[in-house]
């Protein structure tokens, strides 16, 4: 039976996933069941390469058989998600994840700057981080709690599910004393000129 959440917490099983045609291919069994020829006519790959990344994503739990189908004498088998929501935390202490959750907050300098605000980039890049840091760190503890609770969470989209986990994120860093000191130099920090 597929779950509601599943926390990830492997550095090599984020890493695994990050890579982005079995992000693709996550991202397309999130609501419904596919076969590999399917897959493999949206992505534009050939069917080799979607089995081969199928099976990468089947050996850590992340994707599996659903159903089979006779066509004709040949058996399609329908893939599907283990979870309807992965969490993943970039911030377990892989270096290799760090960077990557700090080159995309990167990007985000790029926007502030491209809408007016001027600031000090790794003095502000260093409070994200922080604050991301710790967000992460709230959200995996907060479903690690609902992976446990799925029978209570089955009438609930995933929509509404990933919401709440937000909200209860924030909550938490509201509860936490640096992270509002965090916060509060975020906005000394990022400003208009």
């Amino acid at each position: 039976m597929k779950k509601k959440v599943m926390v990830i917490t492997d550095p090599e099983v984020i890493k695994l996933m990050l890579e982005d045609t079995r992000r693709q291919i996550l991202k397309l069994l999130r609501n419904r069941e596919m076969t590999i020829s399917q897959l493999s006519d949206i992505l534009g790959k050939t069917p080799q390469t979607v089995y081969h990344h199928i099976e990468k994503l089947k050996e850590v739990g992340l994707v599996e058989v659903k159903r089979t189908e006779m066509k004709g004498n040949l058996v399609e088998k329908y893939y599907g998600r283990t979870a309807d929501v992965f969490y993943i935390n970039l911030y377990l202490g892989d270096k290799e994840l760090r960077y990557l959750a700090r080159s995309r907050l990167k990007t985000k300098l790029d926007i502030f700057k491209a809408l007016g605000y001027r600031f000090d980039e790794e003095q502000l890049l260093d409070v994200m981080d922080r604050i991301t840091e710790k967000e992460h760190s709230y959200t995996t503890k907060i479903s690690k709690e609902l992976e446990g609770k799925e029978e209570s969470l089955k009438e609930f989209s995933n929509e509404d599910i990933i919401h709440a986990v937000e909200w209860l994120s924030m909550a938490e860093l509201g509860r936490d004393k640096e992270a509002l000191e965090l916060l509060k130099k975020l906005g000394e920090i990022l400003k208009k000129e």
